[in-house]
C-alpha cells in the first residue's frame, strides 16, 4: 500500500525526502496546489504523513481512518540525539536560536523544527537537538520523548486552530511531560540547568527578521506574528526612532487570536496590506489607517510621501500569502529597495 503526504509545505517536502530515502511509495495531497488537489479514499493508504498546520478537525478525521504520523513522531522514534524542546507563545524562536549558539560552543548541536533544519533532515546528525515546538506539533504528537522540555510563557494565541484558550493551554502544557521540565526564559540559565554548569557569556546573534535593522530608519520585524510581538516591537521603536515620526506596516491573518482588538500607539500612521487587510482594519484602533491590496502599492505610497522611517512588524501570521516569516521578510527587503536606492 502507498502512503500519503498530507500538506506540501516545508514539512511536506521533508516528508517526501524521508520517504524517498526509505523507498516508501507515496501520493501527495494539498488542496492549495492544483496538481495535488485530488485524493484517493483515505482508507487506501497505509500511513498518512501529516503536516503540523492541518486543521484539528481534519487531523482527527484522518486518524479515525488510517495510521497518522507527524514529523515529530518520526524524529522522536529514529533520532538518537539528546532532544531539547522549547515552546511558548512568545520568544521561542529567539530562545532556541540563542540556546543553540551557547550549546554549539562545546557540543555538536542542531537547530531544528520550526526554525533551522526540518527535523526529518536532521535525524542522527547531532549530539544535541534544539527543537522549537508549536502548539500544533504538541497537540498532534503521539507521545513526548523530549529529554528536556522548556515552557517560556503562555498567552492567548492560535484560537482559530484550538477553538478555546483552554485547549491552547492544554496543548502547550504537554511539554511538561518531558523527562525533565522547567519554565525559564534565560538561555544561559537553561544551559546551566541542562549541563549542570555555567556557560561563558558570548556575543549572541539575533534571529533574522526579529527587529532587524535594514537601514538607519527601516526595521524588518517579519517574525512578529502575534499581538504581543507587535506590542514589543512598538516599545522598541519608541527607543529606536527617538521620538521621530514613523510608519507601521501590518499584514497577515488576525483569525489565530480570535480577531483580538488592539490599540496602536506610537506610529504616525498604520498601513495595512494583503488578503486580510479588512479584518486587520476591524481589529486595529488608530486615528490614521490606510489599506492596500499588496506591498508593492504600499511602497509606492511611501515613496510618494517621502517616508523613510518604517517599521515592518506584521503582528499576524502570513498564512497562505507567504511560506513563512522568512519568506515574508525577504519579500519586504526586496520591495523596500525602491525606497533605499
Amino acid at each position: 500500500m502507498k502512503s500519503l503526504i498530507y500538506g506540501y509545505g516545508i514539512t511536506g517536502k521533508s516528508f517526501e525526502r524521508y520517504l524517498i530515502k526509505n523507498n516508501i511509495s507515496y501520493d501527495i495531497f494539498d488542496e492549495n496546489i492544483p496538481k495535488f488537489s485530488k485524493i484517493n479514499p483515505i482508507e487506501k493508504y497505509e500511513t498518512i504523513y501529516c503536516s503540523p498546520g492541518i486543521p484539528k478537525n481534519i487531523f482527527q478525521e484522518l486518524k479515525s481512518a488510517s495510521k497518522v504520523l507527524t514529523d515529530i513522531d518520526i524524529f522522536f522514534k529514529e533520532d538518537s540525539s539528546i532532544k531539547i524542546g522549547i515552546t511558548g507563545t512568545n520568544r521561542k524562536s529567539t530562545t532556541c536560536f540563542h540556546l543553540y549558539q551557547i550549546i554549539s560552543q562545546n557540543h555538536s548541536a542542531g537547530l531544528v523544527g520550526n526554525i533551522g533544519e526540518p527535523v526529518l533532515d536532521s535525524i542522527n546528525k547531532n549530539d544535541y537537538s534544539v527543537i522549537e515546538l508549536s502548539s500544533f506539533q504538541l497537540d498532534k504528537m503521539i507521545s513526548n520523548k523530549l529529554d528536556f522540555g522548556i515552557l517560556l510563557n503562555i498567552a492567548s494565541d492560535h484560537l482559530d486552530y484550538h477553538g478555546t484558550y483552554e485547549a491552547y493551554i492544554e496543548a502547550k502544557n504537554k511539554i511538561k511531560s518531558s523527562k525533565n521540565y522547567i519554565s525559564e526564559q534565560d538561555p544561559y540559565k537553561i544551559y546551566e540547568w541542562i549541563f549542570g554548569e555555567k556557560s561563558l557569556p558570548i556575543d549572541l546573534e539575533d534571529l533574522p527578521y526579529r527587529f532587524q535593522k535594514i537601514t538607519d530608519s527601516i526595521i524588518n520585524d517579519s517574525k512578529s506574528t502575534n499581538s504581543d510581538s507587535l506590542l514589543y516591537a512598538l516599545k522598541q521603536a519608541k527607543k529606536f526612532y527617538k521620538g521621530n515620526e514613523y510608519t507601521l506596516i501590518l499584514c497577515g491573518n488576525p483569525a489565530k487570536e480570535g480577531y483580538k482588538k488592539l490599540d496602536i500607539n506610537g506610529p504616525k500612521e498604520v498601513l495595512i496590506y494583503g488578503l486580510h487587510r479588512n479584518e486587520i482594519d476591524e481589529c486595529i484602533y488608530h486615528e490614521r489607517k490606510m489599506l492596500f491590496n499588496n506591498l508593492k502599492d504600499l511602497i509606492a505610497y511611501l515613496i510618494s510621501q517621502n517616508q523613510k522611517n518604517i517599521l515592518f512588524s506584521p503582528g499576524y501570521p502570513s498564512t497562505t500569502e507567504y511560506k513563512n516569516f522568512e519568506d515574508r521578510g525577504e519579500h519586504f527587503n526586496k520591495c523596500i529597495q525602491r525606497i533605499i536606492y
